[in-house]
């Protein structure tokens, strides 16, 4: 079996590249041929790329595309158009939390694409349920994690160190962390909170901590991948605040790496976190309950370190182990 993954993929990224890079990994070790197409160039570049994907995709055997909404639907458009065109399988995952509002904008293009496929793929309740509502099949198959035991540390004691490793974009509202940690600050003048990310809000967020006169703010900017556990190390409550998110790996590495997570409760989180079992939830935006849940956390250290242990037991879910049956027998159809 040879398999080529079609995405817009970068190197050390996370996010999606990551889960690719993983997967690429995982089927090598499965003794399955496997390449890594990505699309992830300018767009001149990108005209001609659908040429690229012959050249190379006829050598193939499954067409595995990796997409999301908006521009990150283009490895969808390529994939399956150059898939069909060889008569190759094709199989789908989708990625994007903002599916929603993508199908309701653009439902002739996500239709006429997303039924040209053998097998779409959704990582969650929550984007199965958005596809339902569109009438288009799908299978869940959850994001793999790399488990291992090295980057467990169990606390003894919950500090009032905090960490957020999410794009510094609108759409994961690290202002609200802010707004948040400026009150827990003011309780406990120890507190620490580490930025770990980069993007299009870096700059006003910066300014909005200078102009507040917020201390103990450390903007890390971008990590690379292999990094971030070393990251996650340095605190012991992982901090997300997304308008709208799918299936944050983000989360998966805290709960991982034995941190409290506190998220907003959107999108498909809920489906990942047990509010009260295995993390805290709070109202998207609400920066005054993420206070409270954040002196909550500290105030609390039995029920915390409970919920961190019972957060890495959920993560069997996510192992390669569980999810490799299911996405060979997709492959092999």
């Amino acid at each position: 079996m040879k398999v080529l993954l079609i995405a817009n993929y970068k190197s050390s990224i996370g996010g999606i590249s990551g889960q690719v890079e993983l997967l690429y990994k995982k089927l090598l070790k499965e003794g399955v041929t496997a390449r890594i197409f990505s699309m992830k160039y300018n767009s001149f570049v990108r005209l001609f790329l659908p040429l690229r994907l012959i050249f190379v995709g006829y050598r193939y055997d499954v067409f595995h595309i990796h997409a999301c909404s908006h521009w990150g639907f283009l490895p969808a458009i390529a994939g399956i158009m150059i898939g069909r065109l060889l008569n190759r399988r094709i199989i789908l995952t989708y990625h994007g939390g903002e599916a929603d509002v993508f199908f309701k904008r653009h439902p002739v293009l996500v239709n006429y694409f997303l039924r040209k496929t053998d097998v779409n793929i959704v990582l969650s309740g929550f984007i199965a349920s958005i596809f339902e509502k569109h009438g288009i099949p799908y299978r869940i198959v959850s994001n793999i994690l790399e488990l291992d035991n090295k980057y467990f540390r169990e606390r003894t004691a919950v500090r009032p160190c905090f960490i957020s490793i999410r794009t510094l974009s609108p759409t994961y509202n690290i202002g609200c962390i802010i707004k948040a940690f400026e009150i827990v600050q003011k309780q406990i003048p120890t507190s620490e909170l580490y930025i770990v990310g980069d993007g299009c809000s870096r700059k006003e967020l910066e300014f909005m901590v200078e102009q507040k006169g917020i201390k103990n703010i450390c903007f890390c900017g971008h990590v690379d991948n292999c990094e971030i556990y070393s990251y996650l190390n340095k605190a012991d409550i992982f901090i997300s605040s997304p308008v709208i998110d799918n299936q944050p790996m983000s989360v998966l590495e805290a709960f991982n790496a034995g941190l409290l997570v506190i998220s907003s409760n959107v999108g498909g989180v809920p489906y990942m976190i047990e509010n009260g079992r295995t993390g805290l939830l709070f109202e998207s935006d609400n920066f005054i309950e993420l206070s409270g849940k954040m002196l909550w956390a500290v105030n609390n250290q039995e029920r915390v370190l409970k919920m961190t242990r019972e957060a890495y037991k959920s993560l069997s879910y996510y192992s390669w182990e569980n999810i490799k049956s299911n996405l060979l027998l997709f492959y092999e159809k």
